[in-house]
């Protein structure tokens, strides 16, 4: 092809461009990706700090059982309910106590002692559900 001369003009002219339809639909699509990525870390920074651990049940002879749950996350939980084989327990200040207040409210490192008024004989599985969806379940044998 000696003697063919192609200048950047003709060859810039002969290139064709991206669609505008399909250049929307490429920036909505990384818009809406982008979007839900932002979401996505939001709810995971938000809930991340929030912690709690189950140290320690005791079941005495009569009627009641109570459960020692420990903040070991960083903020404030509110205890809402437990659920000891399925049976869903409400918890109010009534029946929860930090540092001898009547309180379902626990501060970072506090251990809230929270009283079921039911004793149990055998092996029961055990969750603690906080307001804000932290929870922390085992399985316990008197």
């Amino acid at each position: 092809m000696a003697g063919v001369k192609i200048t950047a003009r003709d060859f810039f002219r002969e290139k064709k461009g991206i669609h505008s339809v399909t250049v929307a639909i490429l920036l909505i699509t990384l818009i809406v990706v982008t979007a839900g990525v932002i979401y996505l870390w939001m709810m995971v920074e938000k809930s991340a700090g929030n912690s709690i651990y189950i140290q320690s049940i005791v079941s005495s002879e009569g009627s009641k059982t109570k459960i020692y749950v420990q903040n070991i996350g960083n903020g404030t939980v509110t205890i809402d309910s437990v659920q000891i084989n399925g049976t869903n327990f409400k918890i109010y200040p009534s029946n929860c106590t930090v540092i001898s207040e009547e309180t379902t409210i626990i501060e970072e490192g506090q251990t809230a002692e929270i009283t079921i008024n039911q004793a149990y004989k055998e092996e029961v599985h055990i969750s603690v559900v906080c307001k804000d969806g932290t929870f922390h379940e085992l399985d316990w044998r008197p």
